[in-house]
């Protein structure tokens, strides 16, 4: 079995753009970059090529983490936001309204507000 590396690599070698490998394997773009770079750079710096291509083909990919992002805290403005938007879905459901008609009146609502 291979690894998504050497079929990345295998399927540019193949004449493949970055695009068409990334739409064949249902990757993104960026990932496709990110494994070509890094076995170029190890073709680099290598000695021989095949030597290049042994040792970045049987390391392990390496993986930038994200910065973990910072919890969004739920105030008092936005918790009497939810229980105003809460009351007045009930109201319109004891009136027989339901949810589409609710979604219906929010969009023209944030229509109307931004001036579409």
């Amino acid at each position: 079995m291979y690894t998504k590396q050497e079929i990345i690599i295998r399927s540019y070698r193949e004449g493949k753009s970055q695009r068409q490998i990334s739409r064949e394997l249902q990757i993104s773009r960026k990932t496709v970059r990110k494994y070509l770079r890094e076995h170029e750079e190890a073709l680099q710096t290598a000695v021989s090529e095949a030597a290049g291509r042994t040792i970045n083909l049987s390391r392990a990919p390496i993986c930038k983490k994200a910065q973990p992002r910072t919890k969004i805290k739920l105030t008092r403005e936005v918790e009497s936001a939810i229980d105003r938007l809460l009351e007045k879905n009930k109201q319109k459901k004891q009136q027989g309204q339901g949810k589409q008609q609710l979604r219906k009146e929010r969009h023209t609502r944030s229509t109307s507000r931004s001036g579409l």
